[in-house]
């Protein structure tokens, strides 16, 4: 107590707890600086739910369908090679250096986005690649085998990644502290196995309707199409 000594205890815990809502805008950020590899990084994202939208499991089955990771793999089992982005971006276009899905989840609101490389000359074309992804998403289904896929690699990950003990000890912190309890892996996975091809497209659909966010940085992001170009594309 002697190190709290000087400090007040007076003032209402309601206001202090008190925030401000999150507004989500959308917009771009660019930032020209020399890399040690030449290439040109783009991320395009657009909004979702956080952590408590029903959106959670099925953007984090469709995270992992698309899938995605560098040019140059290893292979084997498990490796996700045969996610959407390998197929259909890093296995098509010599100049797609790396392809990847990402989700960023929040109390309030959440990303669900692509990023790319490629060299700079190329990162209009990965830009545009990026974009037309969610553009297929939200006006196609995706295969019963790629759903299939996802669901039972999701579970995989989750399942393999929860017998780390420390993995599990901070999965438990995690979910006391936004949840208020913590679920069972049965019910985890039941939830999986209940994500449908038109809980895909609908979040899709949803998504893109919004505001995209871009970010870039590399050697010259000159080439990089503009916010309101890429909003364009969407329409």
């Amino acid at each position: 107590m002697n190190f709290f000594s000087e400090i007040s205890g007076g003032g209402n815990p309601n206001e202090a707890n008190r925030t401000v809502p999150s507004t989500y805008t959308g917009g771009e950020f660019r930032f020209q600086s020399p890399t040690i590899d030449g290439f040109t990084r783009v991320a395009l994202a657009f909004e979702l739910g956080g952590w408590h939208s029903d959106d959670l499991v099925p953007t984090c089955v469709l995270q992992t369908l698309l899938g995605g990771g560098n040019s140059f793999s290893a292979g084997g089992p498990g490796k996700g090679m045969y996610s959407r982005l390998y197929r259909e971006v890093l296995n098509q276009y010599y100049w797609a250096e790396r392809a990847e899905a990402f989700t960023s989840f929040h109390s309030e609101s959440g990303l669900l986005g692509i990023s790319g490389s490629s060299i700079p000359n190329k990162s209009r074309d990965m830009t545009r690649v990026l974009a037309e992804h969610f553009y297929k998403l939200a006006h196609f289904y995706v295969t019963d085998e790629e759903l299939d896929r996802a669901r039972n690699m999701l579970k995989c990950n989750v399942l393999t990644q929860l017998e780390s003990r420390l993995v599990l000890f901070e999965d438990i912190g995690r979910q006391i502290l936004t949840y208020g309890k913590r679920e069972d892996t049965a019910s985890m996975c039941r939830k999986i196995d209940e994500v449908t091809k038109d809980d895909i497209r609908e979040i899709a659909r949803r998504v893109i309707a919004k505001p995209p966010t871009l970010s870039t940085v590399g050697d010259d992001v000159s080439k990089v199409p503009s916010h309101e170009e890429i909003a364009s594309w969407m329409k």
